[in-house]
């Protein structure tokens, strides 16, 4: 089994690219919070920082606490693309069960594709990762030294040098990061029939089946859990100051946003072909046959249009929460008498983090639907359709996944506002909630961009060819 996936691997090379890609950001990530760790592990670190009068457990919590970010965010990234993965070479899983291969193998064989280019990826991101620690770390530190209480002001750490150790760790630590991620599409993979390779997989759109209605009951209980835990403790009377019920009200709104994040991701499998159904309609009521297409283009390819929309959605879902708390719990300390400079260095970081991730895993789901796509065009023109009208589609079709993505976002984002409005109106008499609306229009306008440019840049070559070279190319 193991020389059939290295040839599948070798004969495809280019596709796994965007696959090594993303393993190549996470373990990056991996790296840079690796090497913190040893560095503010050092006795050298723990004396300066002892100086300052700082606690160097607060540097190694902080290293622990984005490591397990970057570990959710593999998780979820890794589940998406291996997702994207199985049905990019189903038909070679179909074919390898048609010759004998039992579910087990096929799973394992799921496993070694996934470890090569965890491997692959992360030898990239472990050696990127040095570099970037350089760069990034001591200025990290730095900041976050300023935010500690207790501080001196006089913190002035050792110098920075990467560790072999470290880059090590975070090698390791890649690999069984994303080989986390590859749990769910093995599973997958092993349920492939060996039918599929002569007819192909024959799934219904849209047939609603238990999954379908379980998605619907696992993603409202998650949501009604989140509303119920931030609005828990509502009707007891005030026993607090005033800064503590406003960081409650901060945490709860936060947290109620980031268990209904989960909520939304779980629905998103349900709720984009609605969404695509709704831009249809739009796109009809607004005269344009292209946009019509493009929508059931895209709601035909219901789980590559998940695939791309559920990141996107997750990443500006939890950013615009997380700013919208921020911004709402300095409104509500300033209404109250108790106005405050907040810095926002680590929110920011945790935004970059996930807007980086996410649209990665998406761009990488879309390159990995390159031959469908090819084929697509290819039809498209041989029915008559002109290149310039096949790349219009594209275009409205990335408009449509990419406002897909808002509308998705703003689910959890309208229920932190939610708990923002609600306990503020009990705090300082009206209700405060800072949606940051230019930046979510601001991401929802890079994501269309960067979604139309990596499908263009996919089907362009094709577009220059014939339309009998292209179907000779699927």
């Amino acid at each position: 089994m193991g020389r059939y996936v290295l040839r599948v691997f070798r004969d495809n090379l280019a596709g796994w690219v965007p696959t090594i890609m993303v393993v190549a950001v996470v373990t990056t990530l991996v790296g840079v919070c690796m090497n913190q760790f040893v560095w503010t592990s050092s006795p050298s670190f723990a004396s300066a920082a002892r100086l300052a009068g700082l606690d160097p457990a607060e540097f190694t919590m902080v290293s622990v606490t984005i490591y397990v970010v970057v570990a959710l965010l593999a998780f979820f990234s890794l589940t998406v693309v291996g997702s994207a993965t199985v049905d990019r070479i189903r038909g070679t899983f179909a074919q390898w069960r048609l010759m004998g291969a039992s579910p087990s193998q096929v799973r394992a064989g799921m496993w070694m594709l996934v470890g090569v280019a965890s491997l692959t990826g992360s030898l990239i991101g472990s050696l990127i990762a040095m570099p970037a620690s350089l760069l990034a770390v001591p200025e990290f530190d730095a900041m976050a030294a300023e935010s500690f209480a207790g501080g001196l002001g006089s913190f002035v750490p050792p110098a920075f040098t990467p560790s072999a150790t470290a880059w090590l760790g975070s090698l390791l630590l890649g690999v069984a990061t994303c080989m986390l991620g590859a749990f769910v599409p093995s599973i997958r993979a092993a349920k492939v029939r060996p039918i599929e390779a002569i007819r192909g997989k024959d799934v219904p759109v849209g047939r609603r089946g238990w999954r379908y209605w379980a998605r619907w009951a696992l993603g409202l209980t998650v949501m009604a859990v989140a509303l119920v835990l931030a609005f828990s403790g509502m009707g007891m009377p005030r026993a607090q100051a005033f800064g503590q019920e406003a960081g409650q009200t901060f945490n709860g709104a936060l947290w109620a946003g980031i268990i209904a994040s989960f909520g939304m991701y779980v629905l998103a499998g349900v709720l984009v072909p609605i969404l695509l159904d709704a831009g249809r309609v739009i796109c009809r009521l607004c005269g344009s046959a292209t946009g019509v297409l493009a929508a059931r283009a895209a709601k035909a390819k219901t789980v590559s249009s998940m695939n791309t929309i559920a990141p996107l959605a997750l990443a500006l879902g939890l950013s615009a929460t997380l700013l919208t708390c921020a911004r709402s719990y300095g409104r509500i300390l300033a209404l109250g008498g108790h106005p405050t400079s907040l810095n926002y260095t680590d929110s920011l970081l945790m935004i970059a983090m996930l807007c980086i991730v996410s649209l990665t895993t998406s761009l990488a789901v879309i390159a990995l639907s390159n031959r469908g796509m090819v084929a697509e065009q290819a039809l498209l023109r041989s029915i008559g359709m002109s290149p310039r009208r096949v790349t219009r589609m594209i275009l409205w079709q990335s408009v449509q996944l990419a406002a897909g993505a808002v509308v998705l976002a703003l689910i959890p984002v309208a229920v932190g506002s939610l708990v923002l409005a609600t306990r503020s109106i009990t705090l300082v008499g009206v209700p405060v909630a800072e949606i940051p609306w230019v930046g979510v229009i601001g991401a929802g306008a890079a994501c269309w961009l960067a979604l139309f440019l990596i499908q263009y840049m996919q089907i362009r070559p094709a577009l220059r060819r014939s339309v009998a070279d292209a179907i000779r190319s699927r």
